[in-house]
């Protein structure tokens, strides 16, 4: 009897103690809102980590009391979510817009070009770059010519690109560097003259052309640049990123860094499908090393809609004779299609236009109907024709958005589109509805870096003022749930990277935000007074905002 008695008590010890996994952890939080977006959105009062992974999440008192840890932070009741996804932006670019002229926000072109004087004067400068002028925000809301830039740098090149980055202005002298001329005709895009005059203004291919000309930044100026990017996203509570086109030249430095810890923040790289790159990937199939996730093509197959680049099935409503281009050729599209799918990589394409979005969508359907589990996805899918929203149901496509885009856009969308189109632009609900699932982010950095200005603009479809008061086409607004699925589990699941982290869940890594308020209870106006107090990447400390 006595000997049956220690077998049941030694069972019932094992059964309060097993699920501990062990009696030491390195970090628990408690007294926290723990929002785990797990399947079923539970909210949990406390977690232990251990070695950078979830052991456990569950009532305060049976964390406590269930492990060792001399790492024990009361979270005083504030709210705790995943880390951030940002599902679409672009490292690099953000990088090195660090070093360039800003021009974000300038009111005129006169600013435009007193920012670019400034900024000359006390730096010393082979090409003058920057980025970030909006003549959408101007009160002559026309394209500018670089008479001025010409005048005022008759021996420097200049090249300052619009905000969307699909336009940009030159100077006569980076004109010249590149070999244009008034004759010069590129293939996916547009160059500006007037009266057999050079312009300076240039759309999608025309920009790259003279892009190609700047020389290339010195690897280890790119590193210093990046690693100053990275702290600013972690202190956004950003702990991955989707990479939205990366270089050949870039790509192996990635991997030098990632390899050797130089960079840490979760980057699911997208590569540019140029020759070298699609080498690497034949080659190398899925890479995924430490905190570097290769395994998708990054195509672009259009312009933006500011620039009017980005090509519609009818005319644009402001000028009537244009349908904008397609930057690569249908052949060619369906080529690297066919790659990605006998090698098991993704197809993530920029189609801002309807008659991108349904010549991609087409060649979606022809290459992978056949594939269950592709999760090839749309970037951005801003305007849509209604009879290809069931495209993205029938062939699985994943949409991945930025909310942000459509509160900057809406000032001037209906002038590009009309009244019939807009209906159809900016459709996040339908695509939810569509889709089961929607990716947000902010195409930094053409929009700011700011996750929770992504998850503010999403539901409720106004700028950072509040306009309009009732949301722009408030329809298509998400619920506060569906918004931060979309920036954790559903962009972690468009990556293949579900079972790793995008949700707070037992042996998934343990990359979370605390921040001041908890922003799926406060009113919506004060979403944007909130800030993040403290980030975490596999259970290390990478920001601390106390």
């Amino acid at each position: 009897m006595k000997y049956n008695l220690i077998i049941i008590i030694s069972f019932f010890s094992l059964a309060l103690t097993g699920c501990y996994q062990g009696d030491q952890a390195d970090l628990i939080i408690h007294n926290a809102q723990i929002y785990s977006c797990d399947e079923n959105f539970t909210i949990y009062e406390a977690m232990a980590i251990r070695d950078g992974e979830i052991i456990q999440l569950g009532p305060e008192r049976e964390i406590l009391n269930g492990y060792k840890c001399d790492q024990v932070i009361d979270a005083q009741m504030r709210p705790i979510y995943p880390g951030f996804y940002d599902g679409h932006c672009h490292f690099l670019g953000y990088a090195k817009s660090l070093s360039e002229i800003d021009l974000n926000g300038s009111n005129s072109f006169d600013e435009v070009v007193e920012r670019v004087k400034t900024y000359e004067a006390t730096n010393e400068l082979e090409w003058i770059e920057g980025r970030g002028w909006d003549q959408t925000l101007w009160e002559v809301d026309s394209f500018p010519n670089n008479a001025i830039f010409n005048d005022l740098f008759p021996d420097k090149p200049l090249l300052i690109r619009r905000v969307d980055g699909h336009a940009a202005l030159a100077n006569a002298k980076a004109l010249e560097i590149a070999g244009i001329t008034s004759e010069t005709i590129i293939e996916g895009g547009f160059i500006g003259v007037e009266n057999g005059v050079l312009t300076g203004l240039l759309l999608d291919n025309a920009y790259d052309s003279v892009a190609q000309c700047i020389p290339e930044m010195a690897p280890d100026k790119k590193l210093t640049f990046l690693q100053r990017a990275e702290k600013n996203l972690f202190a956004a509570g950003l702990t991955s990123i989707n990479d939205a086109g990366i270089e050949s030249v870039d790509r192996e430095l990635y991997v030098e860094w990632y390899a050797n810890a130089e960079l840490r923040i979760k980057d699911y790289a997208m590569l540019f499908p140029d020759d070298e790159n699609m080498k690497f990937s034949t080659d190398q199939g899925i890479y995924k090393k430490g905190n570097l996730h290769i395994r998708s093509f990054k195509i672009i197959a259009d312009g933006a809609l500011g620039s009017r680049g980005a090509c519609l099935l009818k005319p644009y409503a402001d000028e009537h004779n244009h349908l904008g281009f397609m930057l690569r050729d249908t052949i060619d599209l369906l080529d690297i299609a066919l790659l990605a799918k006998e090698i098991d990589y993704q197809i993530n394409t920029h189609c801002i236009g309807d008659s991108a979005n349904r010549t991609m969508l087409n060649i979606y359907a022809q290459v992978i109907q056949d594939k269950m589990d592709h999760r090839w996805k749309i970037e951005h899918a801003q305007v849509l024709d209604e009879a290809d929203f069931d495209l993205f149901e029938a062939i699985r496509i994943l949409p991945s958005v930025q909310p942000t885009h459509c509160t900057s856009d809406m000032r001037w969308a209906e002038k590009r589109l009309g009244s019939e189109r807009i209906v159809f632009a900016y459709a996040y609900k339908k695509l939810l509805e569509k889709s089961g699932k929607i990716v947000l982010g902010t195409d930094f950095p053409i929009e700011r870096i700011y996750p929770l200005e992504t998850f503010y603009a999403a539901i409720t479809r106004m700028d950072r003022d509040g306009f309009p008061a009732e949301g722009f086409y408030p329809n298509e607004v998400l619920t506060r749930e569906e918004a931060l699925r979309g920036m954790t589990i559903w962009a972690a699941y468009s990556n293949f990277e579900e079972n790793e982290r995008g949700s707070l869940e037992v042996g998934k890594a343990a990359d979370f935000v605390m921040l001041t308020q908890d922003i799926m209870k406060v009113e919506a106006s004060e979403i944007l007074s909130t800030y993040i107090v403290k980030t975490y990447l596999d259970g290390d400390l990478v920001y601390d905002g106390e």
